[in-house]
């Protein structure tokens, strides 16, 4: 019987998530394993998906069901450990989950998260990042800080994905990884840092070219049919949600390539 990966690229913000949109940037990957071969067999965005409601509704629906081996979200999964709740990052879920949403959206605001955070400590610094986020920045990887809301703020997208975790209660990787089923953070700049790829400037019309080279070293890693091709070369956000396959497969199958050190925080899971 064949694995089971999914890739979810995210967004902290409400627009995206909508019934009906021009143009799709939240998107979700499919990819089989059997015989140690992994292969691309859909790639749709949220609005694709079966029910009804919003886009956020949709995946929260597809993935409570656990009907995959491992699904990666490209999003937060926690905030810096002495800003957590007493609990924990249980405790933290049990929050954002209670916070009240905005007529706009269905998840908390950045801000809320960020009062959660800052009743427990208040914050040292204008943006504070997890040990996970201070590794990658290490290495040049432009990283999000989860408490800061404003332009390039990680606190929406945080708020988004914790309360999508709430919601669909699946185990979430590395806290718990022993059942099929379970959620896992990725980082598709920082896999594509790790393998050595052009980890930035692949958006939008400029970076068609960028795009372009990027699929074909995809294609040396999964079996991508050429219809899936054609949309991961149009959108960024199409080949973002593929990559994070990757980081669903390696905390699976064990091949993470940096080990998970982050406790309570959580950790961004990258394969060798």
């Amino acid at each position: 019987m064949a694995d089971v990966f999914l890739g979810v690229d995210f967004s902290g913000g409400s627009g995206p998530w909508r019934e009906h949109v021009r143009d799709p940037t939240v998107w979700v990957a499919e990819a089989h394993r059997s015989a140690d071969e992994l292969g691309l067999v859909s790639l749709r965005p949220v609005q694709d998906l079966r029910g009804p409601g919003n886009g956020f509704d949709r995946l929260v629906k597809l993935l409570r069901g656990g009907t995959y081996s491992a699904a990666a979200l490209d999003a937060p999964f926690s905030i810096p450990s002495k800003h957590l709740p007493k609990g924990g990052h249980r405790a933290l879920l049990k929050l954002i989950g209670e916070a009240p949403c905005p007529k706009d959206r269905p998840f908390p605001r950045g801000t809320e998260l960020i009062a959660i955070a800052e009743r427990v400590c208040p914050k040292a610094s204008i943006k504070p990042l997890r040990r996970c986020e201070e590794y990658w920045t290490g290495r040049k990887v432009n990283t999000r800080s989860t408490l800061w809301y404003k332009p390039r703020g990680g606190a929406p997208f945080a708020s988004a994905c914790l309360a999508l975790i709430a919601r669909t209660e699946r185990p979430c990787w590395p806290w718990n990884q022993n059942a099929d089923g379970f959620l896992v953070e990725a980082f598709p700049a920082a896999q594509l840092r790790h393998w050595n790829l052009p980890y930035q400037g692949y958006g939008g019309p400029s970076g068609a070219l960028v795009r372009s080279g990027l699929v074909a070293e995809l294609r040396k890693r999964i079996r991508v049919p050429q219809s899936l091709d054609k949309l991961m070369r149009q959108s960024p956000d199409a080949l973002d949600s593929v990559i994070a396959i990757f980081a669903a497969v390696a905390a699976k199958s064990g091949s993470v390539a940096v080990a998970a050190e982050g406790g309570e925080e959580g950790w961004i899971a990258v394969h060798e």
